[in-house]
């Protein structure tokens, strides 16, 4: 252990340790050269505003629980408890630090915590990421800091940069460097990336302070970031134990909120100095040259005229490397060529992975030939999960762990390749998909409810288990909510709208001109797949009509004048685009609204007149047909794209799959002769998953809901046996399904008589025992939060007690059923004390507290 903790010791100090003092007046000569953007005094002053109690109420309303705190042991609950009492303690710190004052002390100090690299050696101290866990009350100022320079930071960093930097995401790289690839394999080039060694750790405070400088950043936020870096320190975790202290000298300490931002500004002069270097020559489209995408330190850079281009990029890193302290990593760098056999001058350069194959970028393969994307990403990914899902299958788990699992593990990875590759996904690899998780989920038993059913919302009584097709299918449409969406700046849509000849957004309501694109093949193949994805959705929603509401006058197929008059095109030019730009509530604008605002012409007064036949005929009352699908688009258009686009589009696709439980409650209706109607059936189904805190009680209230169980009908049918129909209480049934088993059996119904008694004695209610309200949880109207939830548990515990004497001649008691609730009670008390809600418990409990108690209200 001793020369464990010796190792990982020797390690970070040479890590952390400043390798040499920089040239300050070199620095500031090459960040000089540069065409950097910069702030100006207005947002100085924005950054530099009092910390207000605002902002740090929700700094820490954005602590993540059950974490581990900091050297000072207080978590982020103990700040979340005595909020209203550290709040202004913490203002007074905030402030005394951002206008010059000493930091506290215990700021300077963090614990890092070492976590293992996955498929790393593990005897190598260089295989672990470091991970500094640094005292809350540092992060809320950080938090706060960072979040000031979140807006900054979108205007200092061009879109070439997407990571950590706010409305731009991962993926707009990967699809950018498709685009990119897809061009190049026709001409010398290659595509080379680039991988930091242990980039956040190697950052030279002195060059980013410079850098900061030159970004307009004024004199008060560079000396508290000085003040955040001077002479900070550190011990290493290992098993439990500390090292002796580290002193670091250079780096952004990884776990600290501002370090995400902090990196994106320092890495930013490099990319700059790419751009703007005509030795270093990038790929041309449309007139524009791209040759840098970033996402944080993971680079990948596109060059033509490699053999000039590669040995100019190289010096520059160097150069680079040796003011800021960056350095590449030449085991992990790759080089992909098209066309091109590096001389040997370049390759002693250049001694890096160099390939005619693929590379890996953004956890991405990319092959020389894009047409292999799918072999090369989804194939090794399915072989993946397959392993997984079976090495979990070993693990006792309950069915809401199993689909816990599903959304946590497997949905992500898979997730992540639906958004970044523009490609085709078959049918049959859905298939296996569901096949493989029906397996896990049932443990290779014979599934007891529909997959189709399990993936519904909880709310329409589902397991909200996710429909892979329908979240591909979400994350490919997503692409065209950029194209309608006039805030999304992301470089690919860029290259997207230079392969189309019309605004792309003006495609999407347009069926005939959709057909003309894709037929022509005027698109390229990455484009293609969200087009046809969407027509195939139009047309199986049947709503092809209502999309019409997304077309633009001027591109309009239907619209016959503006195919020969080509001044509906000049109106492009004065501002009307789409229709929803010339319309209020439905209406097309009169023409003097449209001329004041569009500045239109007298001779323009027959083409509106043209134009509103047009509409009022054709378009006028689709839009108020849909408010799902084509409205998130029509939404868009208008600058209003919505947040967490994929949810959105998935709860869409999954609405218009007309799944539902309702042939559950129909069987309900048939064995217990009642007639539920459709509000009150999903009023149950949205009673049930608020049974108590516990995953395991929700599941179980479920099931029950459902018709889960395997009764003695179900048995009976398995096995082509009559007489297992029987009920096992000997009552004489000899047809006993669900409803006869949990509430009409003789031997139970007196359990339930005694259950609803105690229940109408401890509530305060004076309810029929009926089996709507006390089985499928159709709870009375009036009652309170607090009455619902303690009588959903009360009903859960009843029935719960019934399956404990599963295939047991005796019912239970209402013994039974208080011995049950008690036990959820010890649970339920632990969970709102971990939730520090223990008052919340009390309100919640009170009537079982006085019941239990012999004192009925």
């Amino acid at each position: 252990m001793k020369s464990i903790k010796e190792s990982f010791v020797t390690y970070y100090t040479r890590l952390y340790a400043e390798p040499h003092r920089i040239d300050v007046p070199s620095v500031n000569v090459f960040l000089s050269s540069l065409d950097l953007p910069s702030i100006g005094t207005e947002q100085n002053k924005r950054l530099t505003q009092t910390i207000t109690v605002e902002e740090i109420n929700k700094a820490i309303s954005k602590l993540k629980g059950n974490k581990m705190a900091g050297e000072d042991g207080y978590p982020a609950e103990w700040y979340k408890h005595f909020r209203d009492l550290v709040t202004p303690l913490l203002r007074d710190c905030f402030n005394h630090v951002f206008t010059g004052g000493e930091i506290p002390p215990s700021w300077k100090r963090a614990v890092i915590s070492v976590i293992p690299k996955a498929g790393k050696n593990r005897t190598e101290c260089g295989s672990y990421r470091p991970v500094s866990v640094l005292n809350i009350d540092y992060r809320i100022f950080a938090t706060i800091l960072a979040k000031r320079l979140e807006f900054i930071t979108s205007e200092l960093t061009d879109t070439d940069q997407t990571g950590f930097v706010r409305n731009r995401q991962t993926h707009d790289n990967v699809r950018r460097a498709l685009h990119l690839i897809n061009k190049m394999k026709n001409i010398e080039s290659v595509a080379v990336s680039l991988d930091a060694e242990k980039a956040f750790d190697s950052v030279c405070w002195n060059y980013l302070y410079l850098a900061l400088e030159r970004f307009g950043f004024n004199s008060q936020i560079i000396r508290c970031l000085q003040s955040l870096y001077n002479s900070p320190t550190a011990r290493i975790k290992i098993n439990g134990d500390l090292t002796d202290t580290l002193q670091l000298e250079r780096g952004c300490r990884q776990g600290c909120p501002l370090s995400p931002t902090l990196f994106a500004l320092f890495i930013e002069p490099l990319a700059q100095a790419i751009r703007e270097s005509k030795d270093i020559r990038g790929v041309l489209i449309n007139d524009i040259t791209y040759k840098v995408g970033l996402y944080a330190d993971d680079i990948l850079i596109t060059l033509t005229n490699p053999e000039i281009s590669l040995p100019n990029l190289f010096s520059l890193l160097k150069t680079f490397g040796m003011y800021s302290g960056y350095k590449l990593n030449l085991q992990k760098t790759q080089i992909l060529l098209y066309n091109y056999r590096p001389s040997q001058d370049v390759q002693k350069i250049a001694k890096f992975n160099w390939s005619n194959t693929s590379i890996k970028y953004l956890g991405i393969h990319i092959p020389i030939d894009l047409s292999d994307l799918y072999e090369c990403n989804y194939v090794p990914l399915t072989s993946e999960i397959k392993a997984d899902l079976q090495r979990w299958s070993l693990l006792p788990m309950n069915m809401h762990n199993r689909i816990d699992i599903i959304k946590m593990n497997l949905l992500p990875k898979l997730l992540y390749l639906f958004q970044a590759l523009p490609i085709q996904v078959p049918s049959k690899q859905f298939n296996e998909w569901n096949r493989m998780i029906s397996n896990f989920i049932w443990a290779k038993q014979k599934p007891r409810i529909k997959f189709q059913t399990l993936q519904l919302q909880r709310d329409k009584g589902g397991f909200a288990l996710p429909c892979l097709e329908d979240y591909y299918r979400a994350a490919q449409l997503r692409v065209m909510i950029g194209w309608c969406d006039p805030m999304c700046e992301a470089k690919w849509k860029e290259i997207d709208q230079s392969y189309c000849e019309i605004p792309l957004q003006s495609l999407l309501g347009d069926q005939p001109l959709i057909k003309r694109h894709i037929y022509a093949d005027l698109l390229p193949a990455l484009m293609k797949v969200p087009i046809e994805i969407w027509h195939k959705i139009l047309k199986y929603e049947k709503t092809e009509k209502s999309a019409r509401t997304l077309r633009w006058p001027a591109y309009d197929s239907d619209f016959a004048p503006a195919n020969k008059d080509k001044r509906f095109i000049q109106w492009l030019h004065k501002g009307i685009t789409g229709y929803w730009k010339i319309t209020d509530k439905n209406v097309l604008k009169d023409y003097q609204r449209l001329q004041r605002s569009f500045y239109l012409e007298r001779q323009d007064f027959f083409r509106y007149l043209q134009l509103r036949h047009h509409y009022d005929r054709n378009i006028k009352f689709l839009e108020e047909e849909d408010t799902g699908l084509v409205k998130i688009f029509l939404d868009s258009c208008k600058g209003n794209a919505p947040k967490k686009q994929i949810s959105r589009l998935y709860k869409c696709l999954q609405t218009s799959r007309n799944n539902d439980t309702t042939y559950i409650k129909t069987r309900w209706e048939k064995d217990a002769e009642i007639i539920i109607h459709d509000d009150n059936w999903f009023n149950m189904c949205k009673a049930v998953v608020m049974t108590s805190s516990s995953g395991l009680w929700r599941e179980f209230a479920w099931k029950n809901t459902v018709r889960f169980f395997v009764t003695p009908n179900a048995k009976s049918k398995q096995s082509k046996d009559p007489d297992k129909a029987q009920c096992w209480r000997n009552c004489g049934s000899v047809s006993t399904g669900h409803f006869h088993i949990f509430w009409e059996c003789a031997k139970i119904v007196p359990y339930w008589l005694v259950v609803i008694t105690e229940i109408n004695t401890m509530m305060g209610l004076n309810l029929a025992p009926d089996f709507t309200v006390f089985y499928l949880c159709d709870l009375p109207q009036g009652l309170r939060n607090s009455d619902k939830y303690l009588l959903l548990i009360l009903l859960a515990g009843a029935k719960k007690a019934i399956t404990r004497k599963w295939l047991n001649v005796d019912p239970p008691s209402s013994l039974d059923w208080i011995g049950i609730i008690k036990e959820i009670y010890t649970m339920e008390r632990l969970t709102f004390s971990l939730r520090l809600a223990a008052d919340k418990f009390e309100k919640y409990w009170k009537k079982w507290d006085l019941y239990s108690n012999g004192k009925i209200l």
